[in-house]
């Protein structure tokens, strides 16, 4: 790319800018600045009131970062008001936690730049766990054949991993987003109606926590949530089907989870609700279990 301009790209940071997170940080904005082949921009958005007022004016200050502040605590919606901000043709997205690989942006524009008719490219990258790095998708085989049907399976769009054409990725895919998952649901909505290509080669860095929003309860429950949005989308009948079975098996763990916590009322609507989807046949033996729950514990308040 040595031959052509660098070409203006914008990484919207969301961040809460609390002391203990200004060194990671200020990692991901000096990552971002350094990449090569490209003319990089930061959009900060600190979302919440639990910021620094020391580390928000540092942000303020430095070179290549615009700011823009929301006293609501927020990442799906401080993503949507950075992308409000973007005017360059095209952006990003990156977590102050996480990091990109030297040349990542300059990787994922060059087929943006060679087809103009791609939407969005997405590329693998790293997790850090105990001090390694972990391929995030270790085999992007199916990906690559058919990528609507591979997010049916897992979510391969981390929310530092794609570069976006601000023309064809517009606002409106960032309205209304999910609470947690938003990337989950944000793959779909793009993939089910624009064109995205895979780039298998990994270019950023996901520093995993034992303690990440990705691990909560609230997180984990908003999975059922998701896939019915998911549902409502323009989805091709064989993804739809995927979808549906992959509500079923959600349920079913649901319903386990409350059997466990003695929420005998709970379980059997979990339980329902996995038998009416495609393959619901598998968890009909379960009913079995529930029903000796009922002589063995007291329920517990649903």
């Amino acid at each position: 790319m040595n031959h052509q301009t660098p070409m203006p790209v914008s990484v919207i940071i969301p961040t809460t800018c609390e002391r203990v997170r200004w060194h990671s940080l200020e990692r991901a904005i000096a990552g971002v600045l350094a990449q090569e082949g490209v003319a990089a921009r930061v959009i900060a958005v600190v979302n919440g009131k639990r910021f620094d007022p020391d580390c928000l004016a540092a942000l303020k200050r430095k070179d290549g970062v615009t700011v823009l502040y929301r006293d609501t605590g927020s990442a799906p919606l401080a993503q949507a008001a950075g992308r409000d901000l973007v005017d360059t043709p095209f952006f990003a997205f990156l977590d102050d936690d996480d990091e990109y690989l030297p040349g990542a942006l300059a990787a994922r524009l060059a087929p943006l730049r060679a087809d103009p008719a791609l939407d969005f490219v997405v590329a693998n990258g790293y997790r850090a766990r105990n001090g390694r790095d972990e391929l995030a998708i270790g085999d992007s085989g199916a990906i690559m054949a058919d990528p609507l049907d591979a997010l049916c399976h897992r979510n391969w769009m981390a929310s530092c991993a794609g570069l976006f054409r601000t023309s064809t990725v517009t606002p409106a895919y960032f309205a209304d987003p999910a609470p947690y998952m938003e990337w989950t649901y944000l793959a779909f909505r793009l993939t089910a109606s624009l064109r995205m290509r895979w780039l298998d080669e990994p270019t950023y860095r996901i520093n995993d926590s034992p303690v990440s929003l990705s691990k909560s309860e609230a997180y984990l429950r908003s999975e059922l949530d998701i896939l019915q949005r998911v549902l409502a989308l323009p989805l091709p009948s064989r993804a739809h089907h995927a979808v549906r079975r992959k509500i079923g098996r959600a349920c079913h763990v649901f319903a386990e989870k409350s059997r466990r916590e003695g929420k005998r009322a709970q379980a059997w609507r979990f339980h329902l609700g996995s038998l009416t989807q495609p393959g619901g046949w598998r968890y009909l033996p379960y009913s079995r279990k529930l029903v000796q729950a009922l002589w063995r514990t007291p329920a517990a308040p649903t």
